[in-house]
């Protein structure tokens, strides 16, 4: 990270982005002498970028920072994100905008430090200087300038071939953070044929796990509260799917039983939801016997119509074991083979909807995390979950949440877990900002007309449980349902309690 902006106001310099020039001193964009029309919010966005080059800001910190409240919608930002963007293409149609402003789900947006210099200022002094020498015709002083001038190519060069070794160290981590993330959503995968809606939840399970490894798509189920709600299941939906609004990408898979025994013809159909129009389809024969290599070709056609990086293969071998869990929800109580990440997740899944035996989550607790040198995103947040659903208030916190505090995930359920955390802790300030996050991260399952129609209201148990109520969870069992509604209600009983229009603040 580099701070542009501090070091071009104590240097009196201007701040090169691309061929643009921006001049902190009198807050002008440049394009050669043509000064470019910002702004006030846009010109608080840039600085503020400026101050953080190569260093994703969130999206939290810049609506408090800019608009002095964490309670602003993403959407305005956003919007205001593509703006600049929009800007910097049309003055700079040479460089590709997203690569200029670069957009990291989950982490925020920044500048791309390979586009930023500093511009020294005119130095106005130089002919003063030359004039001074040329009058003297002082040979000693002209070797000494000359000396001088040697030096500092000499260091130049040096720290030049300092800085490209640096580069070099960093090339492959700012490659990654350069490349910018698609939001897709893992719709459905359609049956014809008894195999084929046998195999159907197999065949989601496997292209889940794939996409959730995959570090340059955005999986848009996961923003969605039902998702950690959801059984993988035999329904046509991935989990979440049902309730999602908004996706850059829409993917849905056509799956049929095979003319020979033990293979199926699928269809993959890739949409793209602002039109409903067809992006991509593709088609493909899936065996049984090599299920897993087959899917991932899928995997790998994606990311290639999208000029991503070719995906790696997993480090888990698809096996009976992970079969009989979902086809039998059968968990061996044998040790997790090291770093398989589809088991892991698979069961923690399991064991977060339908486990109440606290042994039993506390013993998987204690294995998993052998498993793993580092915890996969994905299953750390599993982990949470079993850890809040077992009352290890501050465990789940750690896990729920970045180091800065702030959730992991833009997910309303994962920010109801946290401000329910917050109050049992009696940190009150912190339930009430999580629980209007929660509201904020509402507006990717809900039109935002309900959004609105639900906040113009006072706050309420009932309110409260209002968004809730329209949720679609793929869940048929009453007695789970009956306990996730039992911990919303308890929380909302809380939020009637600690945040009300006639409460008074001590």
């Amino acid at each position: 990270m580099r701070d542009f902006l501090q070091q071009a106001k104590q240097t009196h310099s201007c701040i090169a982005i691309g061929e643009l020039v921006y001049n902190p001193k009198t807050q002008t964009l440049h394009q050669d002498t043509v000064a470019i029309d910002l702004e006030p919010r846009t010109i608080e966005l840039l600085e503020l970028l400026l101050t953080s080059v190569g260093h994703p800001l969130s999206a939290d910190t810049i609506i408090e920072t800019i608009w002095q409240s964490k309670f602003i919608s993403k959407n305005v930002l956003t919007n205001r994100i593509s703006t600049l963007r929009a800007l910097l293409q049309q003055h700079l149609p040479e460089y590709d905008a997203t690569k200029l402003l670069v957009t990291y789900p989950r982490k925020g947006y920044f500048l791309n430090p390979a586009n930023i210099r500093l511009v020294p200022p005119a130095k106005n002094h130089r002919r003063a200087i030359t004039a001074q020498v040329a009058n003297r015709k002082n040979i000693k002083l002209i070797l000494a300038y000359s000396l001088c001038a040697v030096l500092v190519v000499c260091s130049v060069t040096l720290a030049s071939l300092l800085w490209q070794r640096q580069e070099i160290s960093t090339q492959q981590t700012r490659h990654q953070l350069l490349i910018p993330k698609v939001e897709l959503l893992l719709n459905r995968v359609d049956a014809i044929g008894s195999q084929a809606r046998k195999y159907r939840i197999l065949v989601k399970a496997i292209l889940l796990q794939q996409q959730v490894e995959y570090p340059y798509t955005d999986i848009a189920n996961q923003d969605a509260p039902s998702y950690f709600l959801d059984p993988i299941g035999h329904t046509p939906y991935f989990p979440g799917a049902r309730n999602m609004q908004t996706s850059d990408y829409e993917l849905n898979i056509e799956l049929k039983d095979g003319a020979e025994q033990g293979t199926f013809k699928a269809q993959m159909n890739l949409i793209y939801p602002a039109t409903g129009k067809l992006a991509f389809r593709n088609e493909y024969t899936l065996r049984l016997s090599d299920l897993q290599s087959d899917i991932f070709q899928i995997h790998s056609d994606v990311a290639q119509y999208f000029n991503l990086p070719a995906p790696s293969a997993s480090t888990w071998q698809l096996s009976d074991v992970h079969q009989k869990m979902l086809f039998e929800n059968v968990f061996s109580n044998q040790p997790l083979q090291q770093a398989d990440e589809f088991a892991a997740i698979t069961t923690a899944r399991h064991l977060a909807l339908y486990e109440q035996e606290p042994q039993k989550l506390e013993a998987y607790l204690t294995q998993v995390q052998s498993s793993f040198d580092v915890l996969p995103d994905e299953l750390s947040l599993w982990l949470g979950v079993l850890h809040f659903k077992l009352g290890n208030l501050d465990r789940a916190k750690v896990l729920l949440t970045t180091p800065d505090g702030d959730s992991r995930i833009q997910n309303a359920l994962i920010y109801t877990f946290v401000s329910h955390i917050a109050y049992k802790q009696n940190k009150l300030e912190q339930f009430r900002l999580n629980y209007m996050e929660s509201l904020v991260a509402l507006l990717r399952v809900l039109p935002s007309e309900t959004l609105f129609e639900r906040l113009s209201q006072s706050e309420s148990k009932e309110t409260c449980l209002q968004p809730w109520k329209t949720l679609h969870v793929s869940l048929t069992d009453q007695e789970i349902i009956s306990r996730w509604k039992a911990l919303i209600n308890e929380y909302c009983t809380n939020v009637a309690n600690e945040i009300s229009p006639n409460k008074t603040k001590t």
